[in-house]
């Protein structure tokens, strides 16, 4: 693999007598530096004292006597060595060393060759003098062009030796992976039971109907509730009810299981195909001693992917069982093809190397029966974040939707993402990185950490997945609304520091595509933290909060110049801003309420942000649901909003209580939105009685009445709860059916 080197010249000792090793000087910069040890030359190598080098070039140094690792760092870098091993560590990248550091009374040597590939210093022997003359660069060390390769499980440990000063050590797997079972679609011999062809009736126009809420159009998320207008697909007490909407009525055509031990998540519809995405955990009893056993789960989970034929929706056909190590994180279906990401946790104890490996199990439904393949990812194809911490497996999967015989696309990375950004052809995952310091007080020393996010750039390609390159900005996410690209560019928003300790601040970084940055805004809001961001065009929208709720307009016209058009203080804050157009934003949150020991959160906030005019932007129109303790998904979920009529309308599910803390509501608010009315109430639909409202006293926990989500076809409105599907007339929301499951 080819390295990009930052020595001058690094023709480093090739070949050096082995004179005594009292008679081997370092000179830095043109001063001899002394030793307590001196350096020693092993096997025509020069070793030096770490400590006493580093600390010489002005780097903290620490030294982990269990893990036997030294390190030494600054704002920039981190660089570790631990004995007896051919590896170094520089921010977390494995460098092959022509020497092994030692110990020699109690100090650690390393060889010098390793100083000069961390810090681009150019290093030369000068036999006459017999010393070794070192002129500094600090020039920071570039990885490799692509991501390395672990290749072993030795060097997989040694990974996770340097990253154990910042994470527990992983604990492996007792038991061998465990081949799914399938669902009940085939009969004794394993063939496929044939469906007689059932083909929809086509009504004359296809109706208008709301689609998932997106962060990014032509982008699709998965959800509990799927809809084509014609067909309601929702998941109820992990199973997948498929509902016909084409009655006055809805009717029940069918109950979709899935194999025991899996656990619903998700789903996809696309092109006559339901997608369910799903978690599989198989569980066993475990002897807590020799008279008490509970049962546990003894295996890891897995990510199960199953793909139907839905074309006719009262038969759906399973056409791919698909098995994943790892429990799923995310997905998105753009261009016909699904791309998802899962992680495997390497922390169970008693995992051999074999388990460490990612295997995978797929099984395809053809005319001709069954076919089992399975697939597993070794070492010398699992490639490592070098600057990530995280004791686990990140895989990436990728299937084309109308090639589904075809292999999956299958990548694995050590390391973790839970944040991801897509468009229509790239990924973003961004992964928490921390610097660490020691601060030492009278009593103890104890570690402090700074965060960064890295940036990984993966490249979406007809059903491919391919890494492209990485990057780093200041600070921490939020969540996927926190990143965003337009004309080529990538735009980040970053909290800094620590609110509890009013040392958080808050920026907005651009980044050209190949995530270098490019243009930034720093220190906004100080003492406040992000609590949502939405990006549109050459524009950001940002919400800060402490205390009050700053949104602020920012411009990125000049992307390597962003700057902060106009900013309003109300009470309150939003958890999720949307455009309702070029000019209006919505803001879903909280109210909040001052007392005399600071604001307390209230009821369930809806504001409407006017921006015509960006240097004095006005909240033009609010409500606010409830009190104290009431709730939304909406809140913490984009997915539980449904918008309508091209974004006219829109409805939330809420959980209200009174100023009191009595319960009066579960239920969906809907309604009207417009640049020039505001925000206006169109109704409101419940599937509980007033009865069951009266009796809940003071608390309504969930129950199958609860409503969750809800769509519109046309002039109906559907709210959906476990417990059934009630329709509204959405013209006037008078209630015009209901069907209970």
């Amino acid at each position: 693999m080819k390295k990009i080197m930052l020595l001058a010249c690094v023709m480093l000792l090739l070949s050096i007598p082995s004179f005594a090793e009292s008679e081997i000087g370092i000179e830095v910069d043109g001063k001899l530096i002394p030793f307590e040890v001196a350096p020693k030359i092993v096997n025509d190598r020069v070793l030096v004292p770490f400590r006493a080098l580093f600390e010489y070039l002005s780097l903290e140094v620490d030294w982990n006597s269990n893990l036997k690792i030294a390190t030494a760092y600054n704002d920039q870098m981190n660089v570790s060595i631990k004995i007896d091993e051919m590896y170094g560590s520089i921010d977390g990248e494995l460098i092959r060393l022509d020497a092994e550091a030692i110990i020699v009374d109690g100090r650690t040597l390393v060889p010098i060759r390793f100083i000069s590939e961390a810090f681009g210093s150019e290093v030369k022997w000068d036999a006459a003098a017999r010393k070794v003359v070192v002129k500094s660069g600090f020039k920071p060390y570039v990885y490799t062009e692509a991501l390395p390769t672990v290749d072993s499980f030795e060097k997989l440990n040694l990974i996770f030796s340097y990253a154990g000063k910042f994470t527990n050590n992983y604990y492996p797997l007792l038991r061998d992976w465990i081949v799914p079972t399938l669902p009940e679609s085939f009969d004794d011999q394993g063939n496929p039971v044939p469906v007689a062809a059932e083909p929809m009736p086509s009504p004359e126009a296809k109706p208008e109907f709301s689609e998932t809420n997106l962060q990014v159009a032509g982008v699709d998320e998965a959800d509990i509730v799927k809809t084509d207008g014609f067909t309601l697909y929702q998941v109820r007490q992990n199973a997948v009810k498929i509902v016909d909407l084409q009655k006055d009525k809805p009717e029940v055509l069918t109950t979709l299981t899935v194999p025991d031990g899996t656990t619903i998540n998700e789903l996809y519809l696309y092109d006559g195909k339901l997608v369910i995405i799903g978690q599989e955990q198989n569980f066993g009893f475990y002897s807590l001693s020799v008279d008490m056993r509970m049962i546990m789960p003894y295996m890891p989970p897995k990510t199960k992917v199953l793909f139907y034929d839905v074309t006719t929706p009262s038969k759906p056909v399973l056409l791919k069982d698909f098995t994943a190590d790892g429990y799923y994180v995310t997905s998105r279906l753009t261009g016909g093809n699904l791309y998802l990401i899962a992680n495997k946790n390497l922390s169970y104890y008693g995992m051999t190397a074999d388990q460490i490996e990612p295997q995978f199990s797929e099984v395809l439904i053809l005319p001709t029966g069954k076919k089992t393949n399975d697939y597993k990812i070794t070492y010398d194809k699992i490639r490592y974040f070098p600057d990530t911490v995280e004791t686990s497996l990140m895989m990436t999967i990728g299937f084309k939707m109308n090639e589904l015989e075809a292999a999956p696309d299958i990548n694995v990375y050590v390391g973790g993402g839970n944040q991801v950004y897509a468009s229509k052809s790239r990924l973003i995952i961004a992964l928490d990185r921390y610097h660490y310091a020691f601060m030492t007080n009278e009593v103890m020393s104890s570690p402090s950490f700074e965060h960064s996010t890295s940036l990984y750039q993966f490249y979406m390609i007809g059903g491919k997945v391919v890494f492209g390159n990485k990057g780093s900005v200041p600070g921490r996410v939020l969540n996927q609304f926190s990143m965003d690209s337009y004309e080529g560019n990538y735009r980040i928003a970053t909290t800094t520091g620590d609110g509890w300790n009013e040392t958080s601040s808050n920026n907005l970084y651009v980044l050209d595509s190949n995530l270098s940055i490019i243009g930034k805004l720093e220190g906004l809001a100080p003492s406040e933290q992000i609590y949502s961001v939405r990006f549109m065009g050459d524009r950001a929208y940002m919400v800060t909060f402490r205390q009050v709720d700053p949104f602020y307009v920012i411009d990125l016209k000049e992307p390597k110049l962003p700057k902060v058009l106009g900013y309003l203080k109300i009470p309150g804050f939003s958890n999720y801003l949307h455009p309702v157009d070029d000019q209006t934003i919505l803001g879903f949150g909280r109210e909040t309420i001052d007392t005399a020991n600071g604001p307390i959160q209230g009821g369930i906030k809806i504001g409407l942000f006017d921006v015509s005019d960006v240097s004095n932007p006005i909240e033009k129109s609010k409500v606010v649901l409830g009190g104290p303790g009431s709730w939304s998904d909406a809140l913490s979920n984009h997915k539980a909003i449904m918008f309508a009529a091209q974004g006219t309308a829109f409805s939330i599910p809420v959980m209200l209580y009174d100023e009191s803390g009595k319960f009066i509501f579960q239920g969906a608010y809907v309604y009207d939105v417009s640049a020039s009315t505001g925000i206006k109430l169109r109704g409101t639909s419940t599937h509980l009685t007033q009865a069951e409202v009266d009796d809940s006293v003071l608390k309504w926990y969930d129950t199958t009445k609860n409503v969750i989500r809800s769509i519109w076809v046309d002039d109906q409105y559907y709210s959906l709860s476990d417990f059934g599907i009630k329709v509204h007339r959405f013209s006037d929301m008078v209630e015009v059916g209901y069907m209970t499951y």
